[in-house]
């Protein structure tokens, strides 16, 4: 039985937080409190909110806390708890929800459950029930009666002989097809009165494949032309709009242009059918011929569209056949061929009577995949009338879109770096960065790959604009007269160096009006801080949340009058809270660690300096609890890409599954820096020294870090830049190098174990940001190999690397600890065996976590050396003796 509890406190805590004097250091005891808030919704009309918490770490607590769901009343701000159930579900309204009593062992029966959350009102309803979103009805089938019952009432309606069926609208009515007294029928009923239209009957003949197009009302359904002969179908058409169905294609029209009848598609009513004709055949025989066991051949060509080393991983995937694409006119008979075969999907115009689709051919970039990241792919403007293609534009990157009502495709060309508009029917184009003075893809992006667009937000209601962003502003852009576009933020955010961005929870794209008002999520890129706004149809901004925090919008009811959001910081937990439409009346809902208070946590800033090349550099600087600029700290300076826009991000304690736990080192008195790093393509060595050793020196003269005690820790990417960076300087005391490239001249070409396929796109295209191939910049690729200088390394390393290593070579790891060892320098590998790129073993994350603080503290807080540093475990001591005692 499950068991129900109503507070009217909002702060749930199963922590005791009690006076003390002193803040503990976070541990490992502290990660096993650790919890977040998961599963949340808010109900449709906004008078719920559900969520539970699941511990990060702790599995036994988890056991409880995953059948534990809290729902929060708008009304009463009072919380109602439900234990041992499993997977509830809002419906009607959200002022009911369905879910599943656990089972417990010896007792219980699991039985599924619709529960009114004003008064805890139930009734036990099938598993396989549908939930009704808007009313308090659940519908289910069994055998040939489908039955309605309202959950509330406690009454059904029950329809007898049904086949098939489709519940659609708020209030459902159900359309269903039925073997009756006077043959097959096609019905739709109105639920709530009975009131039935009969579609279509027939005697004899049987109904099949019933399909209904909800947002259009119209559907078409498949009628037994032979009964002798099941294949033998004719097809016919239907609307709501006239109740009645009329024959599209007798079955020997269907058999005459070889339709596929699982590939039909009707458009623009019932005036084209869009469907797939193979012509010949795939010979795939059934039975194998016998293998050759004798010897094992691999052989690679140079002309496969995937290397051996990749089939291997995934298996050889045959390219998915794609059969030729018709498109038949239904009044004329008239047949266009539309797509070849082994084409890409069709994508059509949205609105009432499509005219042009278009088509994404990635065919003549297939063999690219093992130096490309980004699947290019050309863009062809297809005409439904006669199955003309024309060539837009080549090698895209970016999602394609057409507008509302289908007559302009809007996209992003990777040369101009700007959206293009065009109209299919004038084949008029307008390139928006003519228009629009500002760039519309991110400046600062420094891979090799195209950068992206900053992004389409939406369109208006009626389908004439285009909503689109720059760097920090909004943008309406006329389809049909854009030099009439204009800047709906007035520019304003630029000038307040603020990003701007439309609410959008589900990221589906805005549909809007503009004349009403509008809610922006900003982003102060000066205080790293998110708040909420009100956007005027007259582009005045009245801001409505402002705080030190990282705000966002997590859910909204469709009227927009209720809001359930996240607040966030260094230092504030991520909770859920809950507001109106405005932003106003904002309530804290939940309570995620309360214990948080009893340990030292510390704070955290963005600092600022020069770097060697002579522009601004940014960074996270966090500091101990109580920090006292006269003391002195040990430092960690860690990083992997930029941090700084993530400075109100709560981190979350636990175990390190590679990198340090950043508040657990701050806890422990450490000052840790991430500075912001951004790669010059082809010098990616030489960018990290520039804007990591001048931002030390910087902490070092203003006195924050002390010049003998800053270690430096990498990982994967940075891994590879911290093994660079010791080659350059000795001014880290210590360094841990985890899962790190360090020989470009040979990880060029070499494989990954995880996927199988060469790096070859991550120096070319992606991360690695070389930007060329080995042979065009062999000197770059030298340069910036660290294992080639590994006799510059004068500074002790850990270096982390597991021989299960999916993303980098094991190989890489081993050759610089061989190399340093060689130059006798001191150095340690650990190597997990059996373990990956991350560590995903718990054990293997505890014994990483104590070794890796062993090796700072002992540099950075001359601290005991432990044994293993000092003697090492031979393989008759690996899992006997630990050997984590210090040394004195």
């Amino acid at each position: 039985m499950y068991r129900v509890i109503i507070i009217a406190s909002v702060v749930l805590t199963l922590f005791p937080v009690v006076g003390y004097t002193q803040k503990k250091e976070l541990d490992e005891e502290a990660y096993r409190s650790w919890r977040r808030v998961d599963d949340y919704q808010l109900s449709d009309h906004g008078g719920w909110i559900k969520y539970r918490y699941i511990f990060y770490d702790n599995d036994s607590a988890n056991a409880f806390a995953r059948n534990t769901y809290y729902f929060y009343e708008m009304k009463t701000g009072r919380t109602r708890i439900l234990r041992d159930i499993d997977s509830p579900v809002f419906f009607a309204k959200g002022d009911w929800i369905a879910f599943c009593k656990v089972k417990k062992e010896g007792g219980g029966d699991g039985e599924r459950v619709a529960y009114r959350l004003k008064d805890g009102y139930e009734i036990a309803i099938p598993a396989d029930a549908e939930l009704n979103d808007s009313y308090p009805q659940i519908a289910y089938q069994r055998e040939d009666r489908l039955i309605v019952l309202n959950v509330m009432r406690r009454d059904s309606v029950v329809l007898h002989g049904v086949f098939q069926y489709y519940l659609y609208g708020k209030k459902w009515n159900v359309i269903y097809t039925s073997k009756e007294e006077q043959g097959h029928v096609l019905r739709n009923r109105i639920v709530e009165n009975g009131v039935e239209d009969v579609i279509y009957v027939d005697k004899t003949k049987s109904l099949e494949s019933f399909y209904f197009y909800e947002r259009v009302g119209e559907g078409s359904f498949f009628v037994g032309a032979d009964i002798n002969c099941k294949e033998k179908l004719d097809y016919y058409y239907f609307s709501l709009a006239d109740k009645k169905a009329s024959k599209v294609l007798s079955a020997e029209q269907m058999e005459q242009f070889h339709i596929d009848r699982y590939s039909m598609r009707l458009l623009d009513g019932e005036k084209q059918l869009l469907y797939c004709q193979q012509e010949g055949k795939v010979v795939r025989s059934d039975v194998q011929d016998e293998k050759d066991e004798s010897f094992q051949l691999e052989l690679w060509s140079w002309n496969d569209l995937v290397i051996p080393s990749e089939q291997a991983k995934s298996g050889l995937r045959r390219s998915r056949y794609s059969p030729i694409l018709y498109l038949l006119d239904l009044d004329s008979k008239e047949c266009h061929k539309m797509c070849g075969e082994n084409h890409s999907e069709l994508y059509i115009a949205e609105g009432e009577h499509p005219v042009f689709a278009y088509e994404k051919d990635e065919r003549p970039y297939s063999r690219q995949r093992d130096w490309m990241h980004d699947q290019r792919f050309d863009l062809y403007l297809v005409d439904l009338r006669n199955g003309k293609h024309e060539l837009l534009e080549k090698e895209l990157t970016q999602a394609v879109h057409w507008s509302p009502k289908g007559d302009y495709l809007l996209y992003f060309d990777n040369k101009s770096h700007s959206w293009v508009i065009v109209n299919p029917r004038s084949m008029e184009r307008n390139v928006l960065s003519d228009i629009i003075p500002y760039p519309l893809y991110d400046e600062w992006y420094d891979r090799p790959n195209p950068p992206a667009p900053y992004g389409v937000a939406g369109w208006t209601r009626d389908g004439r604009n285009a909503i689109i962003y720059d760097r920090f502003d909004i943008w309406v852009i006329n389809l049909s007269e854009v030099e009439k576009s204009y800047c709906w933020t007035k520019n304003k955010g630029r000038e307040n160096n603020t990003v701007l961005r439309l609410v959008d929870p589900g990221r589906n794209g805005v549909r809007i009006d503009l004349i009403q008002d509008q809610q922006v999520v900003t982003f102060d890129r000066k205080s790293k801080s998110t708040g909420l706004s009100k956007l005027s149809s007259q582009g005045r901004l009245t801001p409505l949340v402002q705080e030190n925090v990282a705000f966002s919008v997590l859910q909204k009811t469709k009227d927009g009058r209720v809001m359930l959001c996240m607040k966030q910081s260094y230092q504030e937990d991520r909770n859920l809270w809950v507001c109106n439409g405005q932003g106003r009346n904002m309530k804290k809902i939940t309570e995620v660690n309360p214990q948080q208070k009893q340990y030292s946590w510390g704070t955290a800033q963005v600092v600022e300096w020069t770097n060697d090349k002579g522009e601004n550099n940014q960074g996270v600087l966090y500091l101990p609890e109580n920090y006292d600029k006269n003391k002195s700290y040990p430092t960690i300076v860690s990083f992997y890409e930029t941090h700084s826009s993530d400075l109100h991000v709560h981190p979350v304690p636990g175990l390190s599954q590679a990198m340090i736990d950043i508040p657990t080192y701050v806890s422990k008195g450490y000052i840790v820096f991430q500075p912001d790093v951004y790669i010059e393509i082809g010098k990616p060595g030489e960018s990290a020294y520039h804007a990591v050793v001048s931002g030390v020196r910087s902490l070092i003269d203003r006195g924050i870090a002390d010049s003998s005690r800053i270690g430096l820790q990498g990982h994967s990417w940075s891994g590879f830049l911290a093994a660079y960076l010791v080659t350059r300087t000795d001014i880290f005391k210590c360094v841990n190098i985890g899962a790190a490239t360090v020989n470009l001249t040979s990880v060029y070409t070499a494989i990954r174990e995880g996927s199988g396929q060469p790096n070859m796109f991550m120096f070319e295209d992606w991360q690695c940001r070389m930007g060329a191939t080995l042979w065009d910049d062999l000197d770059g690729y030298i340069a910036n190999s660290p294992l080639l200088f590994a006799d510059r390394i004068h500074t002790p390393a850990l270096i982390f690397h597991c021989d299960q290593d999916e993303a980098v070579s094991f190989y890489d790891g081993r050759n610089l600890f061989l190399a340093l060892r060689r130059l006798q320098r001191p150095v340690w590998m650990l190597n997990y065996m059996g373990q990956g790129h991350f560590l995903t073993s718990r054990p293997a994350q505890v014994d990483w976590t104590i070794r890796l603080q062993q090796f700072f503290d002992h540099y950075l807080k001359s601290a005991p050396m432990p044994r293993w540093m000092k003697e090492g475990i031979n393989i008759n001591e690996r899992g006997v003796d630990q050997k984590y005692d210090l040394v004195e």
